[in-house]
């Protein structure tokens, strides 16, 4: 079976993956959406993508793609705990490195020991902190920040490690299929309301009268008119989920089951 990621190896996807199963045919694409696409495309069974981290929140490029393909569904969830370490091809000091690459989460997320140590070094955003690597692999003075296990997986030399700015850094990774679970304790939507007053009220209304917990709510621009949003919820499964669905069937605009995981 394929398993499609954001690579290339070396990635926290990648990880994910070698975590979930590593006995799969692991596929890999230059971005999120790129590897969401190939499942709608049959390239490949499954795929990992990042959907949440703990300290920069929803993955934009994720939601915007579940948004726009249809009969794709989660399987599992997968919580990784994110170590940034920073990496270059032989030992530098701060002052000796004049450019940083790294994906935008993980620039993001060291936001504070960039300012502090590399303050000089010139920032380049990257599609993956794996391609990060690959890309300071023949440039002297240069450096990336990615998952240790870049250093083994391109030769490279590890300059310091668990450089983020918070330990609590964590990435929740979702595994999507084409067949929709029928069993879990959560479940995650995506619908947009009719253009009426109160019409988010209403919607989060229906939750709250049958006793569901909403543990996340993000919105999107809908990218139809200004101000037209869809909300990605994720909720706690009870009893009462299947009357819910079929009441905000009638009463959403526009309703997406991610399916239970």
């Amino acid at each position: 079976m394929k398993l499609g990621f954001l690579g290339p190896k070396g990635t926290f996807s990648y990880q994910a993956c070698s975590e979930y199963d590593k006995t799969k045919d692991f596929i890999e694409y230059r971005t999120i959406k790129e590897a969401i696409y190939a499942l709608r495309n049959n390239e490949v069974e499954e795929t990992i993508v990042p959907i949440e981290n703990s300290l920069q929140g929803g993955v934009t490029e994720t939601i915007d793609a579940l948004i726009e393909c249809d009969d794709i569904y989660i399987k599992k969830e997968i919580i990784l705990k994110i170590n940034h370490n920073l990496i270059a091809n032989k030992q530098y000091s701060f002052d000796q490195i004049k450019e940083v690459y790294s994906h935008p989460q993980a620039l993001a997320q060291c936001r504070n020991y960039i300012e502090k140590n590399l303050k000089n070094a010139t920032i380049n955003q990257v599609s993956s902190t794996a391609l990060a690597a690959k890309e300071i692999k023949e440039k002297d003075y240069s450096a990336c920040i990615a998952n240790k296990n870049c250093v083994s997986e391109y030769g490279l030399t590890l300059l310091d490690e668990n450089i983020q700015d918070n330990n609590f850094n964590q990435t929740k990774f979702w595994v999507l299929n084409k067949k929709q679970n029928e069993e879990g304790n959560k479940m995650s939507i995506i619908f947009s309301t009719k253009n009426n007053p109160g019409a988010l009220y209403k919607i989060l209304g229906i939750f709250y009268e049958n006793n569901i917990n909403l543990s996340k709510i993000e919105s999107r621009p809908a990218k139809t008119v200004l101000g037209d949003y869809i909300f990605l919820v994720d909720i706690e499964v009870n009893d009462k989920i299947i009357e819910v669905i079929n009441i905000l069937q009638n009463e959403c605009k526009y309703l997406k089951i991610l399916g239970k995981y």
